[in-house]
Order: structure tokens, then C-alpha cells, then sequence
């Protein structure tokens, strides 16, 4: 009886303990996000811990953004706008200063809207439009009709190199891409300085809750080639973010549960598109048994096995990086369109046959991991207690 008691005492403890490592899966905010403290300064780390503030007291959880007096606090991105020039200023990304302003030559303000995770700035004739998006990659599209000069006036400690029509942008563990497709010149000096013959001019970050960045480089251009699509950002409280990278690409989020999400794709162009998806693990839910399989109008995708070989196919492929227990992150390619439907599933390991329909309960884990450790050391000692007893 004794030894029995001690086995199951044993047996309780060291599944008390498994249980914290296990809790980081299904809170997508427990994984480190690759800005760290030592590296936030200037005014954006002003407005990254003024607006945490505020997004706390209004209970703004996710992406999306306050605005305040001239300020816009997301849960990435924070920035100010010159309500006379449209300039944009002290542009951070969690509170890194990446750029003092953000100005464009001529522009004649009209209006200031933010609408969740997009802040829209518009010029009165139309002609140019800058949108700003608190999303993982931080991405900013300005949108030009006619000719344009866009200048990136460069914050202290952030380095810009150009690779050949791309222009990279570096601090410490952070990277972004700059590039517009319709460029005449571009000038780096202390300021980076696009002369753009109209069409769009994109800045996007590798995302900052990915430690990896095997994607962002060549999704960039294929950005300047006019083949991506769009990108999809879900994260914290199902909050989502969606960039159009190409005008005739619409993206809509039709469905959110633990374990799928469905999407609506449509384009009015036939050529392929690509698509990037940034998921975190408290939207869809997964554990280390699990994978994502993507499916395409109910049938299954085909996964390719590296980035490479995605650019170069002909079929509708994906590629996946999982980030282990707390992020995703998908590219697809489209190769065809009318309107597609796109699921992402989560699946057991060993479910060779599995499709969109099959509902499958992914496992989810208590938040407060370290509760249990005590619970379990409390079992151990009344079952030390009921021996001795005994």
C-alpha cells in the first residue's frame, strides 16, 4: 500500500511540473517579440508606454488603434500626424523609433481616419493616399496617382543600405524593406528619398513577433513585381489585419474558430497572386502534435518545402515556418482566380485524411501554469501526510 501511495505522489508531481512549459501554448503573448527593451528610444518609446497605458484603461486589447490628440497608439505601431501637412512623426514600432517623419512632396491634407488596424491619410485631390496598418509587420502603403517625391527621414541608430532596387533597413535584430515600383531614383543620406513615377511605395518589417525572417526578403519582391496579393495578420482577441498589395485582390476573414479559419479570395486579374499569413497561438489554437494544413476550395494545397521552390511554381503551394509553440507563419500561392476559398486547418499529426469539414478540437491549456505547480506539490504532501497515517 505504501509503495503505491509513494508511486502515485511521484507520478502527480512530475506531471505538476510538464505543466508550465505546456502553458505557453494557446497565449500567443507569451513568445518574445524581437524588440527588446534595451533597444526602444526616443519619442516612440514615449508613445509605447503612454499608449499601453491608455489602450489598457479603455480596454483596447489586440491590434488596432486609439487616436488621440493627434496621436495614433497601436498594439505594434504608434506615430503622431501634423494636422496641417500630413507629414507623419516619430514613427516606432514597439518603441523603436524607426523614422522622425514621413513626408511627401506636395501633399494638400484632407483627412485623418483610423478604422481598426489602418490609419488612412488622404491628399484632397485624391492622388495620393497614406496608409499606415498596426499589424506584426508594421506595413505602410502610400499610393500615388501621379508623380511623387517620398522621403524617410531616418532616426538615430537605424541604418539604410540598397540592394539593388530594394532598400533595406536595419537596427540591431530588427529588418525592414522599402520598395516602390515605379521608382526613378532613390537616394540614401541620412534620409532615404524616392522619386516615384506613381504607384505604390511599401515599407514592411519582418514581422516583430517572428523570430525568423526567411520569407520577407523575397515576398518583398515579389511586392515589386506586382505577384503579391495580400497579407493577413491575426492575432490577440481574433483581432486581424489585412494589406492589399495589388488593387484588384479583395481578402475577407469569412470564419474564426480554434481550429480553422476560412478566407474569401478574390482578384479580378488571372495571374497568381502570393499571400502572407501571420498567426499567433491564441487565435488558432495548436500543441506540439499538431500541424496547419491549408486547403483550396475544399481540396488540399500541396506544401512545398522551401521558400525557393514556391516562387518558382506553376501549381496553387504553401509554405510554412512554425515558430514551435507560439507563431505561424504561411506563404500561398494562388495560381488562378475566380473566387477561391481558403482554409487554414489545425490537424493531429496522425490524421492522414483529414478535411475543412472535420471539426477537431485542438488542446488548449490553463494560463496560469504556475498555480498547478503548487497544486501538485500539495498533493504530494497530503499523500506523504496519509502514509504516515497509515
Amino acid at each position: 500500500m505504501n509503495r503505491i501511495l509513494k508511486l502515485i505522489a511521484i507520478v502527480l508531481v512530475l506531471t505538476m511540473l510538464t505543466l508550465p512549459v505546456l502553458g505557453e501554448m494557446g497565449n500567443g503573448m507569451m513568445g518574445r517579440d524581437k524588440i527588446s527593451d534595451d533597444m526602444m528610444r526616443g519619442k516612440a518609446k514615449e508613445m509605447r508606454e503612454n499608449g499601453s497605458d491608455l489602450r489598457e484603461k479603455e480596454g483596447m486589447m489586440g491590434m488596432g488603434f486609439m487616436h488621440r490628440e493627434g496621436n495614433n497608439f497601436g498594439r505594434y505601431v504608434t506615430f503622431s500626424v501634423n494636422n496641417t501637412t500630413g507629414d507623419v512623426m516619430n514613427y516606432g514600432i514597439l518603441g523603436l523609433t524607426v523614422f522622425d517623419s514621413i513626408k511627401v512632396s506636395s501633399f494638400d491634407l484632407k483627412d485623418i481616419k483610423s478604422m481598426g488596424a489602418v490609419t488612412r491619410i488622404t491628399n484632397k485631390d485624391g492622388l495620393i493616399v497614406i496608409q499606415l496598418h498596426d499589424n506584426p509587420a508594421a506595413v505602410i502603403n502610400i499610393m500615388s496617382k501621379a508623380k511623387a517625391e517620398v522621403v524617410f527621414d531616418l532616426s538615430e541608430g537605424i541604418k539604410a543600405t540598397k540592394e539593388e532596387n530594394i532598400v533595406k533597413i536595419e537596427s540591431g535584430n530588427f529588418t525592414a524593406y522599402i520598395a516602390s515600383g515605379n521608382a526613378t531614383s532613390v537616394i540614401i543620406a541620412g534620409k532615404i528619398t524616392i522619386d516615384t513615377d506613381k504607384g505604390l511605395t511599401i515599407f514592411r518589417a519582418t514581422p516583430v513577433n517572428m523570430p525568423l525572417e526567411e520569407m520577407d526578403r523575397g515576398f518583398m519582391g515579389e511586392i515589386m513585381k506586382n505577384r503579391a496579393g495580400a497579407e493577413v495578420s491575426v492575432g490577440d482577441f481574433d483581432k486581424s489585419s489585412i494589406v492589399n498589395y495589388s488593387e484588384d485582390t479583395d481578402v475577407l476573414i469569412r470564419s474564426m474558430e480554434k481550429n480553422r479559419m476560412r478566407m474569401m479570395i478574390n482578384s479580378s486579374g488571372h495571374s497568381g497572386k502570393f499571400f502572407m499569413i501571420n498567426i499567433d497561438n491564441s487565435s488558432l489554437v495548436w500543441n506540439e502534435r499538431q500541424k496547419l494544413r491549408l486547403y483550396l476550395d475544399n481540396k488540399p494545397m500541396r506544401q512545398v518545402m522551401s521558400e525557393q521552390e514556391l516562387y518558382g511554381t506553376n501549381e496553387s503551394s504553401f509554405w510554412l515556418t512554425m515558430m514551435g509553440k507560439n507563431r505561424m507563419q504561411a506563404m500561398m500561392y494562388i495560381s488562378n482566380f475566380s473566387e477561391r476559398q481558403v482554409d487554414l486547418v489545425i490537424e493531429d499529426e496522425v490524421t492522414p485524411t483529414a478535411t475543412p469539414e472535420v471539426t477537431i478540437t485542438a488542446t488548449t491549456t490553463p494560463k496560469t501554469p504556475g498555480f498547478d505547480v503548487a497544486l501538485g506539490i500539495l498533493c504530494t504532501i497530503a499523500v506523504y501526510r496519509l502514509r504516515k497515517r497509515i
